[in-house]
């Protein structure tokens, strides 16, 4: 029977590209590892890693395995739930990852009350970008991330992850308040072309942004880099310039901007929960859940009738 912490190991390397980083990455030496992917090979009876250098390429019957510990892990992680869920007892460290400066509400809400429900939990707030969150937590470095994900409420393929949709916001174009559309209600991307742009070109969005301009004939004229929006809102907010951002990022209260209806532009802004797969009915990661769902539906809630 193949050992599952071969799979790990294999798993590993699959997702590093090399046994040294696979190594470092599970805290074994790098002989260690090297020596139990040859006993793993051994055990299968065929060639799993193909060296070349430094770097290692999987077999496609490895990829295969990798796929089935994936699911294995899956088990895994649920029969743990299982086992804690008898118990009820929501406590011990939760690490959770959150686009501090540029993320809904919710997670700060949802968190705030899950604190004073249980006192014995211990949370831990990470700063995660919405490319390298997912990662983070299927490699077990954080519990949870609450993330954004632009034009697809799903990816392709998120092997070992559960996840939940919380909800959508459209994209705004965002000026000053004295900009020459801020009297408007809507306007086109090609309506800025001679305006200055501030992105965020690390992130999904900074290349939405590109995107939209070169479909509308232009290259944007760029007059800061920035790394989360809610920088590149306060600039918006002094006249440096333009930016696209979802409607419910927050601005600071003083700010002095207009958002405005892109015309032509369809794409939302999701907000998504993501855990691994089978740890959803452990009692804190549920807890958690429960709150963030909660809190989802309060923020939504629509305004009483007057």
């Amino acid at each position: 029977m193949l050992d599952t912490e071969k799979l790990m190991m294999l798993r590993a390397i699959a997702a590093e590209g090399s046994i040294a980083a696979a190594a470092r990455e599970l805290r074994y030496t790098r002989s260690a590892v090297s020596q139990q992917m040859t006993a793993l090979e051994r055990a299968a009876g065929i060639p799993l890693l193909v060296r070349s250098g430094n770097r290692v390429h999987l077999t496609p019957v490895a990829w295969r395995l990798v796929e089935h510990t994936e699911r294995i892990l899956v088990e895994l992680r649920a029969a743990e739930s299982a086992l804690r869920s008898d118990t009820g007892d929501v406590s011990g460290l939760l690490r959770v990852g959150v686009p501090f400066r540029e993320g809904p509400a919710i997670m700060s809400s949802a968190l705030t009350k899950v604190r004073k429900q249980f006192p014995r939990l211990e949370i831990r707030l990470a700063a995660i970008s919405d490319e390298t969150g997912p990662d983070e937590v299927r490699h077990g470095r954080l519990d949870m991330v609450i993330l954004s994900r632009f034009g697809a409420s799903k990816p392709d393929s998120q092997p070992g992850l559960k996840e939940w949709v919380l909800g959508s916001d459209p994209l705004r174009l965002c000026v000053p308040a004295d900009h020459r559309l801020a009297p408007q209600q809507s306007c086109t991307i090609a309506d800025l072309q001679d305006d200055h742009w501030i992105v965020t070109p690390a992130g999904q969005l900074g290349r939405i942004v590109t995107t939209l301009c070169l479909a509308a004939g232009y290259q944007p004229r760029i007059a800061a880099t920035v790394d989360d929006v809610a920088t590149a809102l306060g600039l918006v907010s002094v006249g440096w310039g333009v930016t696209v951002a979802p409607e419910l990022t927050p601005a600071t209260a003083d700010a002095k901007l207009r958002r405005l209806a892109l015309t032509g532009v369809n794409i939302l802004r999701y907000s998504v929960l993501v855990v691994r797969d089978g740890e959803q009915l452990s009692p804190r990661i549920a807890a958690v859940v429960s709150a963030v769902h909660a809190a989802n539906s309060e923020l939504n809630r629509p305004a009483p009738a007057p």
